[in-house]
């Protein structure tokens, strides 16, 4: 396993870090949007009171959360896939190194 650079552990950190903000904020929207229409459709008309605060509270934090690991999985698995890629060029090019004795320099 190769280690990492700070500038790429920096890199991946700030990728999850917005993932994660981008996440939180989509599943916040999900769950506004979906938390005003239940409201509406089982607080007004022939309804009675169904839909009361402490479940808008934890209705609208459990689709926040949600987002936010959603999100987060997601950039772990393109990262994962980058580091893969990664290491993958930088294997073929020290094997092609060893070969064929072909100067071949990567940026670090």
């Amino acid at each position: 396993m190769s280690t990492l650079t700070k500038e790429k552990k920096a890199e991946y950190q700030d990728q999850l870090w917005k993932a994660a903000v981008t996440g939180l904020a989509k599943g916040l929207l999900v769950g506004l949007v979906t938390g005003f229409y239940i409201n509406y459709k089982f607080n007004w008309g022939v309804n009675t009171k169904f839909f009361r605060t402490p479940y808008r509270f934890w209705y609208l934090m459990s689709w926040t959360i949600a987002g936010l690991a959603f999100d987060t999985d997601i950039a772990k698995h393109k990262i994962s896939k980058q580091m893969a890629l990664e290491r993958e060029i930088r294997r073929t090019v020290n094997l092609s190194q060893e070969i064929g004795g072909i100067d071949i320099d990567l940026p670090k």
